[in-house]
């Protein structure tokens, strides 16, 4: 994109050396220079960086690091990845997901806009970290003109070649060449592609893109022939439903409870710390004889926990099909509920009073509908799940505000080298 663009009363500023002031929501940094608010993509706090404005939007100067002047900041990489700088996969290549897990609870406290006590309690909140090479999940994107299988590059539809990617893991990375030339015999348009790793090997899938056709012909899915390593590859709509193609339609994660993971539904996708945030699950969930209610079930992973844990009456509530579908194989016994959390709490029957809640709704966090009626419902105790910490704060606070009390809060790092961080909390009544 253009590293320059036009604003009211004339062109953007020159580069400027600028001092950061701290890192904001969204993890950019902040900086003032020359009666302007600068956010800066790339710097850290307290470093002086020369920063290169991109543009201007609603009166704040967006910029590009272009190079550390002096005072580095210690979490910062002296090699970061070697695709940072064309690549979009991760917005924090630069910085070391051990020594830098403070900043990731500094960014999350920035993202509840000040919440009071909310910010100062993320700020404070333990952080567990995870090596690199960690998704066994991913969405990937195809070109054929390049041709390339990778992550869009920064601020374009460009797709970036990642034979040595750190976000992904080994066995992904590794079934790229072969998957770049199954496509580049088979698919003549742009299009989306799904990958997913487990115990027992590779499944993919093809997918619309954000750009370009709404739907994928049979005939660009690559056959067994052709197949770069995976033990199945299938097409999926726009929306995620599963449309078969040939091989296996999911894999096998252990927990250590054996899960299926099928192609299209959600699942947490950091290798090393899926297991630990099981564990960690099933101790917050703690042992007893009163049911647990998964609201936001997905495959059954925080259900499983729960069974860990020594509980007996499960119910999971899932609206993905496919997910739902696979936690009925994954929770034997377990009461499996196909549809919205709001749908199965309009009946007071599912409204159990000595319970365990579970939420772990999507990236927007709880529908205003939900939390009104977890408010209405009020189980003693809710494990709290949040991969936004702008949408936990706003969902935690409207729940303090009906009489409960924040009783954990920790912080896992599922997404090293970006800002993202997943919030885990337990909420209880007096």
């Amino acid at each position: 994109m253009a590293a320059s663009m036009s604003r009211p009363g004339g062109e953007l500023p020159a580069a400027a050396v600028v001092r950061v002031v701290k890192l904001i929501g969204g993890g950019r940094a902040l900086a003032h220079h020359d009666g302007a608010t600068w956010m800066i993509d790339g710097a850290l706090p307290g470093e002086r960086v020369l920063a290169r404005p991109i543009r201007r939007r609603r009166g704040v100067i967006e910029a590009a690091l272009d190079e550390v002047v002096d005072d580095r900041h210690p979490s910062r990489l002296d090699d970061p990845c070697p695709h940072a700088a064309t690549c979009g996969g991760c917005d924090w290549p630069h910085v070391d997901s051990d020594s830098g897990a403070g900043l990731k609870a500094e960014v999350a406290a920035e993202a509840t806009g000040h919440a009071g006590d909310l910010a100062d309690r993320l700020r404070a909140a333990p952080v567990v970290t995870s090596p690199p090479c960690y998704r066994i999940r991913s969405r990937l994107h195809w070109d054929p003109g390049a041709p390339s299988v990778g992550f869009f590059g920064r601020r374009s539809w460009r797709v970036s070649r990642i034979p040595d990617c750190r976000i992904l893991s080994p066995g992904l990375v590794a079934r790229l060449a072969g998957l770049t030339d199954a496509l580049t015999a088979c698919c003549p348009e742009r299009l989306d592609v799904e990958l997913l790793e487990g115990a027992d090997g590779v499944v993919a899938a093809l997918r619309p893109g954000r750009r370009g056709r709404s739907s994928i012909p049979a005939a660009w899915l690559p056959g067994r022939d052709r197949s770069p390593d995976v033990a199945g590859f299938h097409r999926l709509t726009t929306d995620a439903r599963l449309m078969v193609g040939w091989g296996r339609t999911d894999v096998t994660v252990d927990l250590p409870i054996p899960l299926s993971v099928p192609m299209g539904a959600f699942f947490q996708g950091n290798r090393h710390l899926a297991a630990p945030l099981f564990h960690r699950t099933a101790e917050l969930i703690g042992p007893g004889e009163g049911p647990v209610v998964d609201l936001h079930a997905g495959v059954g992973f925080l259900a499983a926990a729960a069974r860990f844990a020594g509980r007996t009456a499960i119910t999971a509530v899932e609206p993905h099909g496919g997910a739902a579908a696979a936690a009925v194989r994954n929770l034997p016994g377990a009461r499996v509920v196909h549809g919205s959390a709001e749908e199965f709490l309009t009946d007071a029957d599912n409204r159990p009073r000595d319970v365990v809640a579970i939420v772990d709704p999507p990236r927007s966090g709880l529908t205003p509908r939900l939390r009104a009626q977890l408010a209405a419902w009020r189980p003693p105790r809710i494990v709290a799940l949040g991969c936004d910490p702008a949408a936990w704060a706003r969902d935690t606070a409207e729940l303090l505000s009906s009489g409960y009390r924040l009783t954990r809060l920790e912080l896992f790092d599922l997404f090293p080298f970006t800002h993202h961080v997943e919030v885990v909390s337990v909420l209880e009544l007096p």
